[in-house]
C-alpha cells in the first residue's frame, strides 16, 4: 500500500519532523496512510541511531579490515576491483567494505531448535516483545517456532532493530542487514541512507565524492552499484516504489531501481 499522492504524503511527513526528534502527530486519519508514515519513522529513527552513540561508532570502526580496505589483501576475501572502479577510491572501498560485512554475517531463514538442536522447526506465531532483551533491543517482532522433532515451542527468532545488539548477534535477514550495514558504513566514514522497498526488501546507498551521486551497497548480496540487479537479476516484477531516507533529508529512488516507473502501474 503506498499514499495516492506520495510526493504530497512525503513533503507532509518531513514537515512533520526534525532531525532531532521525531513526531507523533498523525499525519492523516487514515489508517492506511498513517501505517505507513509509522514505517517511514520507524525507519528514520533507525537512520538517526547510526550517528547516535560515538562510542558505538568507535567500536565498530575498529571492528573493521582497514588493511583489506586499503589494499584488498585478505586470506578470504576477493581483493579484486571492479574495472570501471579503479578510477574511484570511495568505490573500491565500498565494494571490498560489502564484500567482508557479507561474509561476517549468517543469514537466519529459520533457527535450529534450542532444546534438541533440530533444523526441522516451522513457524508458529509473531508475537510482540516480552523479555527484556527483546524490549530494550526494540525487537518489535518475535518468531515463535515449533519444533517438528521434539515438538517444543521455546525456539524464538527476535527481529532486533538495536543496532548494538545487531553488533552483537551478526545474524537476520534484509533488515538486519541493512540496518548494522549502515552503521558499518558510517563507521567507514561514508554518507549513508537506508532504501526502503514497499514491497519486501531493504537496502543502502553510499554518497561516493568522485561521482557526486549515490549508490546502492546491498550488504545481504555483497554487491554495490547495481541498481538493476533487483529488477532484471533477481526478476522481481512487484518493485513498486523505493524511498531513501538519509540521517537530515527522504527522497523517492524508484526511477533508479525499475524500469517501470513511467508505467502505467506505477502512476
Amino acid at each position: 500500500y503506498l499514499p495516492k499522492n506520495l510526493t504530497t504524503f512525503l513533503d507532509n511527513w518531513i514537515a512533520t519532523n526534525s532531525t532531532d526528534k521525531m513526531s507523533t502527530v498523525p499525519l492523516t486519519t487514515n489508517d492506511r496512510d498513517e501505517k505507513f508514515y509509522r514505517r517511514l519513522q520507524r525507519t528514520y529513527e533507525t537512520v538517526q541511531a547510526w550517528d547516535a552513540n560515538e562510542t558505538l561508532l568507535q567500536n565498530r570502526r575498529a571492528e573493521l579490515p582497514w588493511e583489506y580496505l586499503r589494499t584488498g589483501i585478505h586470506a578470504d576475501l576477493d581483493g579484486a576491483v571492479s574495472e570501471q572502479y579503479k578510477d574511484h577510491s570511495h568505490l573500491v572501498t565500498l565494494q571490498r567494505l560489502v564484500r567482508w560485512f557479507q561474509k561476517s554475517m549468517t543469514w537466519v531463514n529459520t533457527p535450529s531448535c534450542v532444546d534438541c538442536n533440530s533444523s526441522n522447526c516451522t513457524l508458529e506465531k509473531v508475537r510482540g516483545p516480552e523479555t527484556d532483551d527483546e524490549k530494550i533491543n526494540q525487537a518489535n517482532r518475535v518468531e515463535v517456532y515449533r519444533c517438528g522433532d521434539c515438538n517444543s515451542t521455546n525456539t524464538t527468532f527476535p527481529r532486533y532493530n538495536n543496532v548494538a545488539r545487531l553488533r552483537e548477534t551478526k545474524q537476520g535477514r534484509c533488515g538486519e542487514y541493512a540496518n548494522l550495514f549502515g552503521l558499518t558504513c558510517r563507521a567507514a566514514g561514508f554518507e549513508t541512507r537506508y532504501v526502503l522497498d514497499v514491497t519486501d526488501h531493504v537496502w543502502t546507498e553510499c554518497y561516493i565524492p568522485s561521482l557526486e551521486e549515490w549508490v546502492m551497497a546491498d550488504g545481504c548480496e555483497g554487491i554495490i552499484n547495481e541498481p538493476g540487479m533487483y529488477e532484471h537479476g533477481w526478476g522481481k516484477k512487484g518493485l513498486c516504489y523505493m524511498i531513501s531516507l538519509g540521517h537530515d533529508h527522504i527522497i523517492d529512488v524508484t526511477p533508479r531501481y525499475t524500469r517501470s516507473f513511467m508505467s502505467d502501474q506505477l502512476q
